[in-house]
């Protein structure tokens, strides 16, 4: 089995050796990063032509980077290759983005564009910059990408994101594609699987909340009620269907048209304003010449006693072809 050349201790070996010879020293977070990406295809086999997006090819001697690669940084920093596997030219970019850092990538020739998205303080520390590697004593260059489980992190990242999309089943020895754990495998609709859909959320009432659910009729009992004249007839044999005895020829507050379906929350089914009781309030000011909706659950058995009108009460409904109290017309006059 073949030694992983992407391993944390042999990049961070191989980093210092890419830096110009005169200038080993990383100013920033970024320069830092942006080392080790050039450290990453350098070890694949990519070679450097330019530091920046559009010049003459250059050659670099084993890839070292000249001493003006980090000028633009740390906020911008170019690197274009080429590979023996591939014909086109790949450009890479380094970009700081606020408290992030992007690594965008593209093979020029086909727009074939990748794009590697990290927050810089997952990866680096920002107190060890800046950095230099030609020191006596330089500290391990790990401390300031905090660990070499942060290291193998971003390399796996950046091998999936950028490495596989410029260069798919790249051949190289200790370098192996690397599958993507978090693509889960797709699976195919059938012919007679139902289309997708949105799932509303649930209404804030259901229909039975207004409308309660009304027992079901039997079709012999339609017209029935027209031929009993009486309400509650003790001789008529028993309904079989509930909810079926009523007030017979008369219209009174049992009748269909007062039925379950139209009665409100208010005693027997009634609201205070009689039928539904869907009137808002105030909707009727008291004093008010106002026809209920429909029987009154506060009528009594005797005229005056149910919806009083006024100081004089009155009966359900009242008369609206008089004139209300105290009302003087001048048509005569």
């Amino acid at each position: 089995m073949s030694t992983n050349i992407l391993d944390a201790s042999a990049l961070l070996h191989a980093l210092p050796n890419v830096l110009p010879d005169k200038k080993k020293k990383l100013e920033s977070p970024q320069d830092a990063l942006a080392a080790l990406v050039h450290t990453v295809f350098t070890v694949l086999g990519f070679r450097l032509i330019g530091i920046d997006e559009s010049g003459p090819t250059r050659t670099f001697e084993d890839n070292v980077l000249p001493e003006e690669w980090n000028q633009h940084g740390p906020g911008n920093y170019a690197l274009r290759y080429k590979h023996e596997q591939s014909s086109l030219e790949f450009l890479v970019k380094v970009v700081k983005l606020g408290s992030r850092t992007l690594i965008n990538s593209i093979a020029i020739e086909t727009d074939k564009a990748a794009t590697l998205d990290i927050s810089t303080t997952d990866f680096t520390s920002a107190s060890f910059f800046p950095h230099d590697l030609s020191s006596s004593a330089p500290s391990p260059l790990v401390h300031g990408f905090i660990s070499s489980n942060r290291v193998d992190d971003f390399v796996s990242q950046l091998k999936l994101t950028t490495v596989q999309k410029l260069i798919p089943g790249l051949r190289k020895d200790g370098y192996t594609d690397q599958a993507d754990t978090n693509a889960g495998p797709s699976r195919p609709r059938g012919p007679d699987a139902p289309p997708a859909r949105p799932h509303p959320e649930q209404p804030p009432y259901a229909p039975e909340d207004i409308f309660p659910r009304v027992s079901p009729r039997s079709p012999l009992e339609i017209g029935r009620r027209d031929l009993d004249p009486f309400p509650s007839n003790p001789f008529s044999p028993p309904s079989l269907f509930p909810g079926n005895s009523g007030d017979g020829m008369f219209v009174g507050p049992n009748h269909p048209i007062f039925g379950p379906g139209m009665r409100g929350r208010g005693p027997g089914g009634n609201g205070p304003w009689g039928g539904d009781g869907f009137l808002p309030p105030l909707g009727a000011p008291p004093g008010a010449r106002f026809d209920p909706i429909g029987p009154s659950p506060l009528r009594g058995p005797f005229p005056g006693q149910g919806n009083p009108r006024g100081p004089l009460g009155g009966q359900d409904p009242d008369n609206d072809e008089l004139m209300p109290p105290g009302y003087v017309s001048d048509q005569w006059s």
